[in-house]
């Protein structure tokens, strides 16, 4: 079952700019008038923020309603595998998009809207501090655990191939407890409830936690956030203007001014 539903957000952008959009993709596409329907859409949970922000925005230029459902894109794309009823799917990796694609659970082609980071932090009042992995893991103490997401979780995968890469998952492991996803990692560390946490940038940026220091990028894959239409989708005209949207100059200074990243050359 879909969870966690939101249709408005407390951000919201420039009316002008999104209606200059509005007017270059109507005519572009011939259509008559703007949207007026329901879109049932997927995001990442560590895209909360922005995709509430980015369907507030769309809502009130083109009168369509967004219903977004969050969670990690692994237990996303796994609905969608199953039929969960969908139009558009943003996930955290672009390896769940092109598992989809094999299994034709996506039509036309995915766009990728934007670029994250993997910062580990820990709770403010933290005894901790580390340059690096390195320096983290001398620092620990027995006991003392770190909050990763689950496997097949983006946030977790590019963590774990952070680890592997510098040498050292098994150090790590008897430190490590998984989560269900990233949102449930900075939980555990705002709480207290883990004592460091490894989760992108933009999430961090909204928490009350202390960054302890990013992850080097070239230690994992590029963390792009991709939205591909769902073959299953009800109307895929509307999902393609919407896509249309997540892929224009307003949504990208929507996601830059939330600390979101964009692929070199895009």
């Amino acid at each position: 079952m879909l969870t966690n539903v939101s249709r408005r957000s407390r951000y919201r952008v420039v009316p002008l700019l999104l209606g200059a959009w509005l007017l270059g993709s109507v005519v572009a596409c011939g259509a008559p008038e703007p949207p007026s329907t329901r879109l049932a859409v997927l995001p990442a949970s560590s895209l909360t923020d922005a995709a509430n922000a980015l369907a507030e925005a769309y809502s009130d230029a083109t009168g369509a309603t967004v219903d977004s459902s969050f969670g990690s894109s692994s237990s996303l794309a796994r609905q969608i595998r199953d039929g969960a009823p969908a139009d558009v799917f943003i996930s955290a990796s672009t390896d769940w998009i092109s598992e989809l694609q094999a299994g034709r659970a996506t039509r036309g082609q995915p766009v990728v809207i934007a670029q994250g980071e993997l910062l580990v932090v820990a709770q403010q009042e933290s005894r901790l501090s580390a340059p690096d992995l390195h320096a983290l893991l001398a620092n620990l103490q027995p006991g003392d655990t770190i909050a990763i997401a689950d496997p097949g979780v983006p946030a977790g995968e590019y963590a774990r191939k952070a680890l592997e890469s510098v040498g050292l998952t098994e150090e790590y492991a008897p430190h490590l407890v998984g989560l269900s996803n990233v949102r449930a990692v900075l939980r555990a560390v705002e709480l207290g409830e883990a004592h460091a946490g490894f989760v992108y940038g933009t999430d961090a940026s909204a928490a009350r936690v202390r960054i302890l220091f990013p992850i080097d990028s070239s230690t994992h894959p590029p963390i792009r956030y991709q939205a591909a239409i769902v073959a299953q989708s009800l109307d895929p005209m509307a999902a393609q203007q919407f896509l249309d949207y997540l892929a224009s100059d307003e949504a990208r200074q929507q996601l830059l001014a939330l600390g979101f990243s964009m692929p070199s050359g895009s």
